[in-house]
């Protein structure tokens, strides 16, 4: 909220933002503040290091550099992210790597650009201008839940984690499944669990645990169960950004959560493919 804020202060001011912090929640501070800036018509780029500058061999100087010449460039008007060589959408970005210069990647979207001995652009990726007003909206719900299910686990704590978390006033619930979106066929207790949720107005999203490709909803019988249960498909959201969009959309005062589940299948800020666009 403080570096939203501080933007919109200083949105006048200046052509270009170059935010530097930590690299370890950088894709979730990101894609957050792609949803928290509408009609973005500057850039604005995260870049941080995996070496610290003070030690004599680091990537903070060459990723600063190349990040101040990005946030200088007219063709950009996104949320972005600067690492190694790569300049990548910023709510389409996950880290990777813990070890290695090249932390962060775009699963499911190409790079905006990459440097070698040239700056080689994906015009084609780039956002179009804004056609409204510059605005923030800083109101996130964050009133959810994350699970990542694996084999074997016992749906009836998992039911008791959820059937609690709603004593709270849980409003999102997100998923991570397998592969296209799927749960073991034998958990009907836990998919009527997820449909009451979802009846009491809990918004409940199903991602997928791989790190490419998509959730396919009814692709397999399990999927279709969630989806007649009211559960909504992330398609190929990345969590970091599955998760700021829903506290984002539940944040806004104005949306319903029927509207909510809605947009959540929509394309806001560059960060979902649309089912058109989708490899068959």
């Amino acid at each position: 909220e403080m570096i939203a804020r501080d933007i919109e202060a200083n949105y006048y001011h200046f052509d270009g933002f170059v935010i530097l912090m930590g690299t370890d929640t950088m894709a979730f501070a990101a894609s957050a503040l792609s949803f928290m800036l509408q009609n973005l018509g500057k850039p604005v780029v995260f870049t941080g290091s995996q070496i610290p500058l003070r030690e004599p061999y680091n990537d903070a100087r060459k990723n600063l550099i190349m990040a101040i010449i990005f946030a200088s460039s007219d063709n950009v008007s996104e949320v972005s992210i600067f690492f190694h060589d790569r300049l990548i959408r910023g709510c389409r970005a996950t880290k990777v790597n813990t070890s290695k210069l090249k932390a962060f990647d775009s699963p499911n979207l190409p790079p905006l650009a990459e440097i070698g001995i040239n700056i080689d652009e994906n015009d084609y990726l780039f956002r179009p201008p804004p056609r409204g007003a510059f605005r923030v909206a800083t109101d996130m719900d964050t009133r959810m839940v994350t699970i990542r299910l694996v084999p074997g686990f016992d749906d009836a704590s998992i039911k008791a984690m959820i059937n609690a978390a709603r004593e709270t006033h849980l409003k999102g619930l997100i998923l991570q499944l397998y592969g296209t979106g799927n749960l073991p066929s034998v958990k009907d207790d836990l998919v009527h669990c997820l449909a009451d949720a979802a009846e009491a107005g809990v918004c409940v999203v199903a991602t997928t645990q791989c790190q490419t490709g998509s959730v396919i909803m009814g692709h397999y019988a399990t999927g279709q169960k969630l989806l007649n249960a009211g559960v909504v498909s992330a398609s190929d959201m990345t969590l970091e950004a599955t998760t700021t969009k829903l506290a984002y959309l539940l944040g806004r005062r104005d949306l319903s959560i029927d509207e909510v589940r809605d947009l959540m299948t929509v394309d806001l800020r560059g960060e979902i493919t649309p089912e058109r666009d989708m490899p068959p």
